[in-house]
């Protein structure tokens, strides 16, 4: 009984059974992909987990979750490996059809911003900021004054400790339900996410309405930050991508750039300037609303020098741009600079560095 142990359990059967979306296109390949369960950016045509046939190890390319057959049925299912294995290592032809996230799907969105910013802004003052996360946030150009003001935290690094937080905030009466990121594990709540540190995305009033995840093990240079999502998992809540607003909200100027740490660090070294930020170059959702609600005169465009090689981004970017241009009364403007550094935080870092 004890040599089952070492029975081959086929990721690419785990996965079917687990009613995940697979890439036709890839199944006779030794990198099989597939839909992730686990982060937020998933839907049809994106499939973000592989999975090697040869070691029937499986890793999200966006999140960076990883395992094995055993862990991503037990993970899914919401049971331990022991029980986990012996339901894999019981032969059954019956697989569940995969289906792509559609309109009947019951997902739960997220509760009121007034809810999230209250949950999010005690789990805040209950985390610290390890030292390593610090010393990332001050060799960007924040001061140590500007990195408390902002409210930047480490995520938990340990499940116990992801627990007595969530077991915290519900002793002073949180729900948790409706909030991205917590999620259940039996009758147990806990926080979810991979490991790095929070940056708290807010509106023109300042309320919180999402955390961005800085993340300690990024795969790759373009997947740096994940939303805090609890999206598909027990209990869990999807995160939506919001616009996230710093600097002066009085002033009539504002500068428009992609992702939110980028704009509270180019909004610090340019004397609080006001930023609006969205969280991807296709995040659009809400930003035209934003422009309006802050009630600005002029927006100058400060995206990620990229573009100028990435025909991708420059498309994504140009299409920004003219729904920008359709907001009556507003100038429109770009602003320009060194594409040795790619970003406006960048940019005004070396610059600041010369003064």
């Amino acid at each position: 009984m004890a040599a089952k142990i070492y029975d081959k359990i086929p990721i690419v059967d785990t996965a079917r059974r687990c009613g995940l979306v697979l890439d036709s296109r890839t199944l006779r390949r030794k990198e099989v992909e597939a839909s992730c369960p686990f982060c937020g950016d998933h839907g049809p045509g994106k499939y973000h987990l592989s999975l090697n046939t040869d070691t029937d190890q499986y890793r999200c390319n966006l999140c960076g979750t990883h395992g094995n057959s055993v862990s991503l049925y037990a993970r899914i299912k919401g049971i331990c490996n022991k029980e986990a294995y012996l339901e894999l290592a019981h032969e059954s032809k019956v697989y569940p059809l995969p289906q792509s996230p559609s309109p009947q799907t019951q997902e739960r969105q997220p509760c009121s911003l007034d809810q999230r910013h209250a949950v999010y802004s005690d789990m805040l003052a209950h985390l610290t900021l390890l030292p390593k996360h610090g010393e990332n946030l001050l060799e960007r150009g924040l001061s140590e004054e500007r990195i408390r003001r902002n409210e930047y935290r480490s995520m938990p690094e340990t499940e116990r400790g992801r627990r007595l937080l969530t077991d915290l905030l519900r002793s002073h009466g949180h729900d948790l339900h409706g909030i991205p990121g917590f999620r259940t594990y039996y009758s147990d709540w806990t926080l979810s996410g991979p490991n790095g540190f929070l940056i708290p995305v807010r509106n023109k009033d300042g309320l919180i309405q999402g955390l961005k995840i800085r993340l300690d093990d990024a795969q790759q240079a373009n997947r740096k930050y994940r939303w805090l999502s609890s999206r598909n998992l027990p209990s869990g809540t999807r995160s939506y991508s919001w616009v996230h607003v710093t600097g002066n909200t009085q002033s009539k100027r504002a500068f428009l750039t992609e992702g939110p740490l980028k704009g509270d660090v180019a909004s610090f070294l340019a004397q609080d300037a006001l930023f609006i930020c969205i969280g991807g170059v296709n995040a659009l959702n809400g930003l035209n609303d934003t422009i309006r609600g802050l009630g600005v005169r002029e927006v100058i465009e400060a995206m990620d020098m990229d573009q100028m090689t990435n025909p991708n981004v420059r498309s994504a970017i140009l299409t920004m741009r003219k729904e920008v241009q359709k907001i009556p009364g507003i100038r429109y403007s770009k602003y320009t600079w060194n594409p040795a550094y790619k970003g406006v935080d960048d940019y005004l870092l070396s610059r600041a560095a010369t003064m």
